[in-house]
């Protein structure tokens, strides 16, 4: 007994001895752990602040692709650097990269008080085709971030997307009155006034521009404004001293020699001009291709072919040269020299392009009235060829255009439209096209895809609703005009566009008031007239309806409003009232 318990006192000896050596082993390794990590943080911080310094050093250089590399080294240490986010931003934005718009949007969430970043943020913004975000962005600056110079010179661009010339005016003349030394922003300022219609103006205009051609931060794009400016007025003269002085540079552009050749074209210096201008060209497959497009636009297609025979063979099979030559021979009509031009060759990265073509020449080779097999299947090929490169289904939507096929050209828009890159310029085509065709089921089909890409493009979702009351008339678009005019009970089109989905749920009367609370000036714009006839035609309003009928036919409307007018105006036709009688 006396032994058993003498054995349980020593078995409960040794497990204590071991549970505290155990303990003091994990004590020893949280103990070594903490060490490594306090050292692992230490060196973290070390190592970041090398890199970051490293990092601002190139930047100073003006060494972008070394501060790049050096920033996403940094990054690993520092996801969240400013110092890194702004060194990738710049290199993207320098080599017209989108992504660079993502990095400018997390320098603006890392600082968000800080206007400059925001203004930046616009501007890439703006760059990359998003105006509905530039706006957006400088909308929400605090007003005294709306008085800078870079404020104004973005809303003076931003003007300039949405062909509001007056405007953007209005706001590079403040850009300049906030930094009066800067001529970027005078020459800007003067390249609008130089196409006013007022001919002091654009005097004036030209005096500025003539003045600023002799400083050199921005002589080379006067010269060109006033070399081109000269030639629309027909003053070939002064258009020539102005296109030779810009040819004078050494970094003057193939453009700038076309303008040399197009100010000389009436003098004897003309084929001289361009002899030297071919010369320049075939350095590079680049400026070859800008001259043989020139040549194209301007009736000389014949003109390309002859130059095609001195091309060196290496410029000759570079792109996009076979792309310009070929649009040579098409807008020759040579029907079997393009297919030749094109069969069983290869362009490498422009293969969709090649495809294209050649469905182009076959098309016109095959049956007049109907397109062939072969042409059809090269088109298809074309297509699939393309569906990773959105930068060659937009030439190749362009030259189905150029060449008459608006099916074609609808289609392959809409392939760049569904994708995930560049599709802005596509849906600009296409709401183009829907535009001229009047076609509201089409320009629809934009509204909704716009939306998808962007929510808050309430220029979009005002189409959505209205459209689709046009054509469907269905809940959803009724809801999408309630939820609108309850976000934006201000905004006069969405607030008509709201009245009229009233109208269509049996509610004309509270659409009618609805109008009826607004500016009446307000109500005499055309397209909001149009809307005001129809709801007070529907609710026996006739005599007022009257008033606001000439108006009402001076919009610019689809072809489901026009029919909703002519539906109102034939009711108020069909009351024969004195006032009508005496008409």
């Amino acid at each position: 007994m006396i032994e058993d318990d003498c054995n349980g006192n020593v078995r409960a000896i040794e497990r204590r001895a071991l549970l505290l050596k155990c303990a003091r082993a994990l004590a020893a390794s949280a103990v070594l752990l903490a060490c490594a990590f306090a050292a692992w943080r230490g060196y973290s911080h070390l190592r970041a602040r090398q890199l970051s310094v490293r990092t601002a050093q190139f930047i100073a250089r003006g060494d972008l692709p070394r501060a790049v590399l050096t920033g996403r080294h940094l990054l690993a240490f520092d996801p969240d650097n400013l110092i890194a986010a702004r060194a990738i931003a710049a290199l993207a934005e320098q080599e017209n990269r989108p992504e660079a718009l993502e990095w400018r949007r997390k320098i603006a969430h890392l600082e968000p008080h800080v206007p400059a970043h925001q203004i930046q943020l616009a501007r890439c913004a703006l760059r990359f085709s998003h105006p509905e975000m530039a706006e957006k962005i400088l909308d929400s600056l605090p007003p005294a971030a709306q008085t800078g110079a870079d404020f104004h010179q973005l809303r003076g661009a931003l003007a300039l997307t949405r062909q509001l010339p007056f405007e953007a005016e209005k706001h590079f003349a403040a850009a300049l009155l906030a930094d009066p030394s800067n001529p970027t922003l005078e020459l800007r300022l003067h390249l609008l006034r130089l196409n006013s219609t007022q001919p002091e103006t654009a005097a004036r205009a030209r005096q500025t521009l003539t003045a600023l051609a002799h400083k050199p931060a921005v002589r080379q794009e006067a010269l060109r404004a006033l070399a081109t400016e000269a030639l629309t007025r027909g003053e070939h003269s002064a258009a020539l001293e102005w296109a030779r002085q810009l040819n004078d540079y050494p970094d003057a552009t193939g453009a700038d020699s076309l303008l040399l050749y197009q100010a000389s074209q009436d003098t004897p210096a003309a084929a001289a001009t361009l002899a030297s201008v071919q010369t320049k060209a075939a350095t590079t497959p680049e400026r070859a291709a800008e001259l043989i497009d020139w040549l194209n636009r301007h009736e000389m297609a014949q003109t390309a072919l002859a130059w095609r025979e001195q091309l060196p063979q290496k410029i000759l099979e570079a792109a996009p040269v076979p792309l310009a030559l070929a649009q040579s021979l098409s807008l020759s009509e040579d029907w079997p020299a393009l297919r030749a031009w094109v069969a069983e060759k290869n362009w490498g990265a422009s293969e969709s392009l090649r495809l294209a073509v050649e469905s182009h020449a076959l098309q016109h080779l095959g049956p007049a009235d109907a397109p062939s097999m072969q042409s059809q299947v090269a088109w298809r090929a074309a297509l699939k060829e393309a569906q990773t490169q959105p930068q060659n289904l937009a030439v190749i939507a362009q030259l189905a255009e150029g060449w008459g096929y608006q099916d074609q050209a609808e289609e392959a828009w809409w392939l760049i439209a569904n994708s995930n890159q560049n599709t802005r310029p596509a849906l600009a085509a296409l709401q183009r096209r829907y535009q001229q065709n009047q076609d509201t089921r089409g320009l629809w089909r934009v509204a909704r895809r716009i939306m998808e890409l962007n929510p808050d493009d309430l220029v979009a979702a005002s189409n959505c609703a209205s459209f689709g009351l046009f054509l469907s008339g269905d809940n959803t678009s009724r809801r999408l005009a309630s939820k609108l005019h309850s976000e934006h009970p201000a905004n006069l089109a969405i607030t008509a566009t709201y009245a009229y989905a009233l109208q269509t749920e049996g509610r004309a009367a509270e659409g009618l008031r609805l109008l009826e609370q607004q500016n009446q000036s307000d109500l005499q714009t055309p397209a909001i007239a149009a809307y005001y006839v129809v709801l007070l035609v529907e609710n026996g309003e006739l005599d007022r309806a009257r008033t606001f009928l000439a108006p009402a036919q001076r919009a610019r409307l689809l072809p489901e409003q026009k029919k909703l007018l002519l539906a109102a105006t034939q009711k108020l036709l069909a009351v024969h009232t004195p006032e009508l009688a005496t008409k």
